[in-house]
């Protein structure tokens, strides 16, 4: 009877250790986000001596995807264990505007308007850590704050179109093409904060180049996520984002000088797992 009694209390010890390890949270953590950025370009680009001042808006844009002038797509991609994270933020595409176009010449400087197409791809690739993790009264989830630190690669593809000349004389044209790729050093700082149990308030801001590449660069965003309640597999966390983004760059060398910004809200979707 006693040595029933020891193996029954060996299961019952070997059963709740298994529950516990079971119960306990993976210290891994993967995020997948695609989003749509609806960015306007703001600023001006120097290609070959030419210089196109960039001014379109969200709305602007969201006509050119409208005509077939404007397209783009977007992606978030994170790992992390424990305190560490790395992570992967990227967008591409290709916008075909409307510019007013500089040319130098030997008595003056002529201006008209001119097609500029932009092809660009920017991402953003990063070593992240988490500083702390603070709970709040009536939040299941803490407040977070980290920092990271790594690069962000760019293309960025120009290419010019534009005629012009006296009224019924002689036309001329002006059409160059030039790409770039570059990337510069970034360090930035993050922070997730509950408002609610299904909301919470996320940020990221960093800055950079540092005259790497670029003489500066910085970006801002900021969402606000709402956690969908359903969530199909237990372990799976779906989410929706709603929030706004600027990104900028100042770079400047002997090929031409860019000095841009792109900025404008942003919407997506994904889970955590």
């Amino acid at each position: 009877m006693t040595r029933l009694v020891r193996m029954t209390l060996v299961l019952l010890a070997i059963g709740a250790s298994g529950v516990g390890a079971a119960d306990e949270k993976s210290k891994w953590e993967f995020e997948v986000e695609p989003y749509a950025w609806v960015t306007g370009n703001y600023g001006s680009v120097t290609v070959k001596g030419r210089t196109a001042h960039i001014t379109v808006t969200p709305i602007d844009l969201y006509q050119l995807m409208e005509d077939g002038n404007a397209f783009g797509a977007a992606g978030y991609f994170s790992v992390s264990y424990d305190r560490f994270s790395v992570f992967a933020d990227s967008i591409g595409g290709y916008a075909e505007e409307s510019v007013t176009e500089t040319i130098p010449t030997k008595f003056c400087t002529l201006s008209f308007r001119a097609k500029d197409k932009v092809t660009f791809a920017m991402a953003d690739f990063a070593l992240g850590y988490r500083l702390g993790e603070w709970s709040l009264p009536y939040r299941r989830r803490p407040f977070t704050l980290g920092v990271y630190a790594g690069t962000r690669y760019m293309y960025f593809g120009n290419q010019l179109n534009a005629t012009g000349g006296v009224v019924q004389g002689k036309q001329g044209s002006a059409n160059v093409f030039e790409s770039f790729a570059w990337a510069d050093p970034l360090i930035g700082v993050r922070w997730s904060l509950p408002l609610l149990d299904f909301l919470s308030l996320n940020f990221r801001g960093d800055i950079g180049g540092f005259g790497a590449s670029s003489d500066l660069i910085w970006g801002l965003l900021g969402t606000v996520r709402l956690w969908v309640p359903w969530t199909p597999v237990k372990s799976l966390h779906p989410f929706a984002d709603l929030g706004y983004r600027a990104t900028a760059f100042d770079r400047s060398n002997s090929l031409g000088n860019i000095d841009l910004q792109f900025r404008g809200p942003l919407a997506g979707g994904g889970f955590v797992f």
